[in-house]
């Protein structure tokens, strides 16, 4: 049997830690990390209740505009939730692989909980007037007994902020863990995790800051400028009324490392296309399908001002050059479109 104690959580430390892979790097030294299938569950309704705000806002639309406009549903509200469910699992499975907590879906698990709730015993409240409000965290906890009955660790640590159902009756549900498995369990506030990271990794002095660039202003204004000539093209109607033309959308958001790539790769994309006047988006700032090309072309002038910019800024401040990816990352992100009938569900949350 392993060392290490298991790490289980509830639905509410999902919400507050997202990134779950960081979640399981920081921990893996010490604990083996699991989700149970419930959370997973509840996190999937979560999303889907979501969308289906989005659903009813466009139904409402299109109440609305009936006289004047028609509104074409390219997606089924079905058909999305199947993507968010099969995205949200994958990535599920991806992370954690054997180490997801299941639960049978038996007429004996529902007999079970009822029984639980009938005769108020833990997660169920046992106060006077109490409800019966706690069908999810029966669920959960029944099945963190069935499965460590013969799998996993013998020293389980589970992190809720959820007081009335788990914290407050502790006592109760640790010795029936301990009666059912044969092994121990302990509560633990969502506090817990960042105390963790704490005694491992204690805060060090932070470096000086490096001084902030003169005319920053001036900066700001023309990095903003710059990129944003990149993303669209702006000019003037028939009517003589403001008209902007995207030159691209991307169906991911970019990061610091995407856009760094996009301008190490410039100079040579310049080079290529030196006689050109403009050129398409995806071709200087695709490098993985996300970028689809728009009306409009992309001018060279403009990618060699934004060459000149980065080079610049990569000369003079080269302390801050992160900052600039960052910045100019934001900006290219104003024309992300998000592709819910997409196969990459990179973009899906936890």
């Amino acid at each position: 049997m392993s060392e290490k104690k298991a790490f289980v959580f509830d639905t509410n430390f999902i919400i507050q830690n997202q990134r779950l892979d960081e979640v399981v790097k920081n921990l893996e030294k010490d604990f083996s990390v699991y989700v149970t299938q419930v959370s997973i569950d509840e996190r999937i309704a979560q999303q889907c209740r979501e969308l289906k705000k989005e659903y009813d806002e466009i139904e409402s639309l299109k109440s609305k505009c009936a006289h004047f406009a028609s509104v074409k549903i390219k997606i089924t509200f079905d058909k999305a939730c199947s993507f968010y469910k099969d995205g949200i699992q994958g990535k599920y499975k991806d992370l954690f692989q054997d180490r997801i907590i299941p639960f049978e879906k038996t007429g004996d698990i529902l007999n079970t909980v009822i029984d639980r709730a009938n005769k108020k015993i833990p997660p169920f409240s046992d106060a006077k007037d109490a409800s019966d409000k706690g069908f999810k965290d029966c669920l959960l906890w029944i099945s963190l007994i069935t499965y460590f009955k013969s799998n996993g660790e013998n020293e389980i640590v589970f992190v809720t902020d959820d007081k009335s159902a788990f914290r407050s009756k502790a006592d109760f549900l640790c010795k029936e863990f301990k009666d059912e498995t044969d092994k121990t369990i302990e509560f633990k506030p969502n506090a817990f995790y960042k105390d963790y990271l704490l005694e491992k990794n204690p805060p060090v002095e932070e470096p000086a800051v490096a001084p902030a660039p003169e005319n920053l202003e001036l900066i700001r204004d023309e990095i903003e400028e710059t990129i944003k000539n990149l993303c669209v093209i702006e000019s003037v109607d028939f009517w003589g009324d403001p008209e902007i033309t995207q030159t691209f959308v991307t169906s991911q958001l970019l990061d610091k490392e995407y856009t760094k790539l996009i301008f190490d790769c410039l100079q040579a994309n310049l080079k290529s296309h030196i006689f050109e006047k403009t050129i398409p988006a995806s071709t200087v700032f695709d490098f993985d399908g996300r970028i689809s090309n728009r009306e409009a072309n992309i001018s060279i002038k403009n990618l060699e001002k934004a060459l000149t910019l980065y080079e610049k800024i990569n000369s003079k401040y080269p302390e801050y050059i992160g900052q600039f990816f960052e910045a100019a990352a934001r900006i290219l992100n104003e024309n992300y479109i998000p592709t819910p009938n997409s196969s990459d569900s990179d973009d899906l949350q936890f």
